[in-house]
Formats: C-alpha cells, structure tokens, sequence
C-alpha cells in the first residue's frame, strides 16, 4: 500500500479576496444573480465580497454539520432558485455540493477551489486542484 503525499495550500486573506473579485468578473459574464446563497461556514466570506462586487443585496445560507462524513442540513432556504448564485469556499469531497444541486437545481454553484474529481459539480471556480490538497483558509489559521 503507497502513502500518498498531502499537499498543503495556504490560502492567504489576500488571495481569497483577489479570487473571490475574479469569479465576481466571471460571474459578470454570465447572467444577472438576484440572490446568494452562501454554503456556511466557509462561503460566508466569498458570498460577501462577491455580494458587494455584483451588487447584490440578497444574501442567505444553506448551513451543514457534517459527522462521520455524513452531510446533515441544519439550516435551508426558501429562496427560489431561478437566478439564484451559491458561493462556496471549496469543493472538497463534493458531498455539500451534491446535496445543494438537489435543493437547488436551477442555481448557478460557483467556488473559489475545487478539486479536480469534482469539477462537473460547479459551474464556476478559480482554482482546481487535485484529490491530494489541503487547503489551509486564513479563518483556520492559528
């Protein structure tokens, strides 16, 4: 049996801020959002500063507790799907992702990073990267 190396990636506030500022540009390109939903905990700071570059007002959350790598909703929105936008932090295992699509299939999901298995998930994302990647966000930070 082969270890396979972990790779870490620290994320600094500096670079999620520029990240999250190119997928707002991306997401300029594509439609017009009405809404955003931000998959806590780690897409409340995407959500907000995409919120303020798209000039969107409405934000919610979908919120989870994961144990023993079960997803469980504990908090879920009842805003409409159509020209909704749900920001994420990171697509790590695609469990969080799988289950908003089936909430909200309509949505556009965008995420700073992802990994690589899970690219047909997400819509839009600046970084993907492999199975084998940690990341460290600056709100982990010590």
């Amino acid at each position: 049996m082969q270890n396979k190396t972990v790779n870490t990636f620290p994320v600094t506030w500096e670079q999620v801020h520029r990240d999250a500022l190119r997928l707002a540009n991306k997401l300029k390109e594509i439609q017009k959002f009405d809404a955003i939903l931000a998959v806590c905990r780690g897409g409340l700071v995407p959500a907000a500063l995409i919120a303020r570059e798209l000039n969107i007002h409405v934000i919610d959350t979908v919120c989870f507790d994961t144990n023993q790598n079960q997803e469980h909703i504990i908090k879920i929105s009842s805003l409409p799907d159509k020209n909704l936008l749900v920001v994420d932090d990171i697509v790590n295992t695609g469990n969080t992702a799988k289950t908003v699509r089936k909430l909200f299939p309509a949505a556009h999901y965008a995420s700073l990073y992802i990994k690589e298995d899970y690219k047909t998930l997400i819509d839009s994302y600046i970084t993907a990267v492999d199975q084998n990647t940690w990341f460290i966000f600056p709100w982990e930070h010590e």
